[in-house]
């Protein structure tokens, strides 16, 4: 049967779609135009799975987007590693089985266990929006596009993408201090990175050695390459990067290699202060950015699913605790909150959600009036993000049953809370246009 007939009898219902591999044959298919004719890559391709009830995942993890979107991604690896990195013929979809039976390592059903904790992959917001794994690289991923490294397999971007979230967050709000910004940024690191070795021990263990490194490589503090740093801050708004960035060989997952031996950089864990650097600098990256057009490399990356739609756990630790501590202080009268911060909108809209009936309308009309008059979103956007931003916050606040806390302490708990665990509050990355979400984002603070 070829691929043409067995999609058609799939589509059909002729054919039973009743094991893995025939959902992974199927989304094979679907990827030959999907990787190659624009759109979204594998953000469209688990919007076709899903429409006729497919999913690689059962019972509670039954149409996780994570999941689902995380086995195209191994399609995309598997296909580019099929094809000398896009310098011979594609894998006909009419070939599947010779394919799936070398890439076998990539693709069986149990693969992503080893790529993913079933605690982070079974969170609520991990279902909803496509995350990265969180125990090791997407494959070829800690290289540039075309150009993989042959080293074992690692979480080499797990340390580059956290330091390039936190510079990011300092570029858009400069006026954080920097040594709280640097503390809470090592502090919920190693927070996270603890929580996941208990269950998980082959993870690399906190190291505040190569933290420091990768914040002082991504340009922590610094003004940045593109001038003012009132500029800096309005680039830094758009969504994240990284994957395209990385893809693009903007950055080396290996730079570290310039200052330290192997020896050095593993051990630094074991440390309590921060490791010398035992090299002299005289290295040469075998990385080269591609430049600008980049000649295509950001569009494929994002259709093999290299731009996550939510944050790591270890991002969104850390920007809920630079939320919380940004509201320390402050009154939740809607004349005393600052809303050209994020953190100061959403503490309006928990002091909203304890109101009751007439109280709540009135508290949400002039949080939107105030919210829009500041500029940071448009008048005739500001309702419905207020809407959809209360029913986030509501059900944490039904604790309080209509009473506004009396300690700053408890209410900074709570918001912490919402925030870890609706990281698509803070908008930093890149939603996929197919997706049925509501974008939180907000315009650039002037």
């Amino acid at each position: 049967m070829s691929a043409k007939e067995f999609l058609a009898n799939a589509e059909g219902g002729v054919v039973p779609v009743d094991c893995h591999e025939k959902v992974l044959q199927i989304a094979f298919i679907y990827m030959d135009e999907g990787l190659w004719l624009g759109g979204n890559g594998v953000f469209d391709v688990v919007e076709k799975l899903h429409a006729h009830g497919w999913s690689f995942g059962e019972d509670e993890l039954r149409f996780n987007r994570t999941l689902d979107i995380f086995y195209l991604a191994q399609l995309a690896a598997a296909i580019y590693r099929s094809t000398d990195q896009l310098e011979s013929d594609f894998p006909s979809p009419d070939d599947f089985q010779s394919f799936y039976t070398t890439h076998h390592a990539l693709l069986h059903s149990s693969v992503w266990r080893s790529y993913y904790s079933t605690t982070f992959l079974t969170q609520r917001t991990t279902a909803r929006f496509y995350r990265l794994p969180d125990l090791q690289d997407l494959p070829d991923s800690d290289s540039p596009l075309g150009q993989p490294r042959q080293r074992p397999p690692t979480f080499a971007t797990k340390l580059p993408r956290w330091a390039y979230s936190v510079a990011r967050t300092h570029r858009r709000q400069p006026s954080f201090p920097l040594a709280t910004l640097t503390k809470l940024a090592l502090s919920t690191l190693e927070t996270t990175i603890t929580r996941l070795r208990t269950a998980h021990p082959t993870v690399a263990p906190y190291s505040e050695t190569q933290a420091r490194f990768w914040l002082e490589y991504m340009g922590l503090g610094s003004p940045g390459r593109s001038g003012s740093a009132e500029k800096v801050s309005r680039q830094a708004s758009g969504p994240n990067m990284f994957g395209i960035l990385a893809a693009q060989g903007w950055y080396d997952m290996y730079a570290w290699e310039e200052k330290y031996s192997a020896q050095v950089w593993e051990a630094s864990a074991a440390r309590r202060e921060v490791a010398e650097p035992d090299r002299d600098g005289v290295w040469k990256s075998e990385v080269m950015w591609c430049g600008l057009p980049d000649g295509g490399v950001g569009p494929q990356a994002w259709w093999k699913g290299w731009e996550e739609e939510v944050g790591s756990e270890e991002e969104v630790e850390f920007l809920a605790a630079v939320a919380v501590e940004e509201t320390v202080g402050v009154k939740t009268e809607v004349g005393e909150l600052d809303f050209i911060v994020r953190s100061h909108m959403l503490l309006g809209v928990m002091r909203a959600a304890v109101e009751l009936g007439r109280e709540r309308e009135a508290f949400l009309e002039e949080l939107e009036r105030r919210i829009v008059g500041i500029g940071r979103i448009g008048e005739g956007r500001a309702e419905r993000w207020l809407r959809e931003a209360l029913g986030v916050v509501e059900p944490y606040v039904r604790i309080w049953e209509g009473v506004w806390p009396a300690t700053e302490a408890e209410r900074g708990e709570v918001l912490r809370r919402i925030l870890v665990e609706n990281g698509q509050l803070f908008a930093r990355w890149r939603l996929s246009p197919v997706l049925k979400e509501f974008n939180f984002a907000l315009g650039p603070r002037e």
